[in-house]
């Protein structure tokens, strides 16, 4: 399939200054698309956040996938984790700042923008989608607040666990309690034979190690396209296909 490459773009945060983001565009005319913000797991800016956005892009989508760290050292991560718990900090401007960015633009529908993330990017995902910013939210294995009230303004969610990720079932359980009593249209999938980070194809030697700890994390192929087909359903459903300018509709491919 023939694709525009990913680009790293500067956003502009509300605290001042730039952050880096990568961004993928669909090929196509002159189409008004849906958009996406894509919240990358605790690796961070990887190769494997890029492939997503290209996936978004060659679904249709303006997919920005920003960079939540400042800088590599440890306790940035943590510091970014932490923030997740108590719903504001960097992070939360950077995600805000993306979904700002996509907006923004002349070949986007601002009415039209979903969010979805992955493992500490699911959890940010949740959480940012709670403030009626987006049109739908798709977390992959991502925590969930202990309060119901913080998801009280959540959009149609689709969020998709492992059922081997011993420490997140009980997140993917809470969140079906939050969003029945909330009355939040969702769809919570468990995939079996699979832990954490199924969708997530990383090549470094620590996120192999995650096979042998109690989340089971490994990539898994069919898993994936399990997944990625529900999320598109789910998409498509919620955010419509997009409208021509002309006022005609072209369905996303």
């Amino acid at each position: 399939m023939a694709h525009r490459m990913v680009e790293s773009i500067s956003i502009s945060v509300p605290s001042g200054g730039t952050h880096e983001a990568a961004l993928a565009l669909p090929v196509a005319g002159e189409s008004l698309f849906s958009g996406v913000v894509i919240i990358h797991d605790i690796y961070g800016f990887s190769a494997d956040l890029h492939r997503h956005c290209q996936r978004f892009a060659d679904a249709g989508y303006v997919a920005i996938a920003p960079d939540l760290y400042r800088g590599r050292h440890p306790a940035c991560v943590v510091k970014t984790i932490r923030s997740m718990t108590t719903g504001r900090g960097f992070a939360y401007e950077v995600i805000e700042a993306a979904r700002h960015a996509l907006a923004a633009r002349d070949d986007v529908d601002a009415t039209r923008i979903a969010v979805a993330g992955f493992c500490m990017g699911g959890g940010f995902a949740l959480l940012a989608a709670a403030d009626q910013s987006y049109a739908v939210a798709a977390p992959f294995y991502g925590a969930v607040p202990h309060k119901a009230s913080r998801l009280k303004n959540l959009c149609p969610t689709l969020a998709q666990y492992g059922a081997m990720d011993t420490p997140f079932l009980p997140h993917a359980k809470r969140l079906v309690e939050h969003l029945e009593e909330l009355g939040i249209e969702h769809e919570v999938l468990i995939h079996e034979n699979v832990g954490h980070s199924f969708m997530n194809q990383h090549e470094f030697r620590l996120a192999a190690l995650g096979r042998h700890t109690p989340l089971r994390a490994f990539y898994d192929p069919d898993t994936e396209a399990q997944a990625w087909s529900k999320l598109l359903d789910f998409f498509e459903r919620h955010l419509k296909r997009p409208r021509l300018r002309g006022g005609s509709v072209s369905p996303i491919r």
